[in-house]
């Protein structure tokens, strides 16, 4: 009987210590967020392609440039809600931003610098977002014509770094 109830002890003893956990059990994998569109376009851009009404101005690095002042063009978005705008004729215009809730649009006012607002503006500049923005590329085109690229739509396709 002592025998009989030391084996039932001991088929007892192994069944309990069978239910506990199996060795430790992994790490979950963490989930890394999607970036949003506002934390994708929170940069220092600069101009890789530049296009009026579809004609090509500037690639960067290109020999052929018709507006060469590209390669000097930022739009910095890096900073809040404020805007730095070096635009290719060299002029720096600051101001605030602000993303559409759709995230299509980008739209920059209260653009100012020492000499007023960029040409013909009102110290507003709109942009749509064509496609989805990356870390390192964000395409945008004026929503209306601008009087500095004679009164053409300007595609802009910016890089970063």
């Amino acid at each position: 009987m002592k025998l009989l109830t030391l084996v039932f002890a001991l088929i007892c003893t192994l069944s309990l210590g069978s239910c506990g956990s199996k060795g430790s059990d992994p790490a979950p994998t963490p989930v890394t967020p999607t970036p949003t569109v506002a934390d994708l376009i929170k940069k220092t851009w600069s101009a890789n392609t530049v296009s009026w009404d579809g004609v090509s101005q500037y690639t960067k690095g290109g020999s052929n440039n018709l507006v060469a002042g590209y390669s000097s063009f930022k739009l910095d978005l890096s900073t809040g809600s404020s805007v730095t705008l070096t635009e290719f004729d060299g002029k720096k215009f600051t101001g605030i931003y602000v993303l559409s809730s759709d995230n299509k649009k980008i739209t920059l006012s209260s653009l100012t610098s020492a000499e007023g607002a960029p040409s013909g503006t009102n110290g507003t500049l709109e942009f749509s977002i064509s496609g989805t923005p990356t870390a390192t590329s964000l395409a945008i085109e004026t929503t209306t014509t601008y009087i500095k690229a004679t009164n053409k739509k300007v595609a802009l396709t910016l890089v970063n770094p």
